[in-house]
């Protein structure tokens, strides 16, 4: 069998995933190549922002500086830029950038917990 046989006999993730237009899961599965690593860079950072708003790991800091300037940036020339994946994707960057904010200023409002002693 050539490599061109194999391919049509193989089976993709998207064809195990029921069409349901209201699933955002299937809907993702279903994306191109191209489209999926949009949406990964999309996920990372969100959740480097959102992760490591408030972690003592200086190297986790500046990866939530890294993403906090990445989403702030209005910068669309770049095909990997928040504003260009965002209307890729439909999403008001300026909305989703509002409830970033309110989510980070939740985790700074928090109380720190207060680190255990060891008794004497």
């Amino acid at each position: 069998m050539d490599t061109h046989e194999e391919h049509q006999d193989s089976v993709s993730l998207g064809d195990l995933v029921p069409e349901n237009d209201n699933n955002p899961i299937a809907a993702r599965v279903r994306m191109s190549g191209e489209f999926r690593l949009m949406w990964a860079v999309f996920e990372d950072g969100l959740d480097c922002y959102l992760r490591y708003a408030d972690h003592p790991s200086h190297h986790m800091q500046e990866r939530f500086r890294e993403a906090k300037a990445w989403i702030e940036s209005d910068e669309d020339k770049w095909l990997f830029s928040f504003v260009n994946i965002c209307q890729v994707f439909q999403i008001d960057p300026s909305y989703l950038r509002n409830g970033l904010r309110r989510r980070v200023a939740e985790v700074y409002a928090k109380p720190s917990a207060t680190p255990l002693r060891r008794a004497a």
